[in-house]
C-alpha cells in the first residue's frame, strides 16, 4: 500500500495581513492603527464605495454618479478628494489607473465593519 501525501496550496499561502484601516460603516467612522481619522462625509463616502467595490476600476464621470450622487461638477473634484483622502490616511489605499480612473489598492489593507447595506 503507498500513501501519497496532499498539500494543500493553502498552507504555504501568507498569513491574513492585519487591517491598517477599519471602517465602522454604521458609525461612519474610520481607524487606522487605532486612531481615528476624520473624514468628510465625500471622502468617507468615497472610501466605502471603493471598498465595496474592490478591483474594480471607475472613471472620475463613474464616481461622482456613484459617491456625489450628480455628475455636474467637474472631473478633477474627484482628484481633490482623493488626494485629501490619501493624505489624511497617509496609506496606499487608492490606486490611479492611469487614462483611465481610480480603484481601490490591492494591498490597501481595509476592513469594512457594520456593513448594514452589505447585509440588505
Amino acid at each position: 500500500m503507498t500513501l501519497t501525501a496532499h498539500t494543500s496550496l493553502l498552507a504555504f499561502a501568507t498569513p491574513p495581513r492585519t487591517a491598517e484601516v477599519l471602517i465602522d460603516v454604521a458609525a461612519r467612522q474610520v481607524v487606522r492603527h487605532g486612531r481615528e481619522v476624520p473624514l468628510t462625509r465625500l471622502e468617507f463616502d468615497l472610501l466605502v464605495f471603493l471598498a465595496r467595490h474592490a478591483r474594480r476600476v471607475f472613471t472620475r464621470d463613474q464616481l461622482l454618479r456613484s459617491v456625489w450622487g450628480y455628475d455636474i461638477a467637474g472631473p478633477r473634484t474627484v482628484d481633490v478628494h482623493i488626494r485629501q483622502l490619501r493624505g489624511k490616511l497617509d496609506v496606499p489605499v487608492v490606486r490611479t489607473v492611469y487614462g483611465v480612473g481610480y480603484r481601490l489598492a490591492d494591498d490597501a489593507g481595509i476592513t469594512l465593519t457594520a456593513d448594514d447595506e452589505q447585509n440588505r
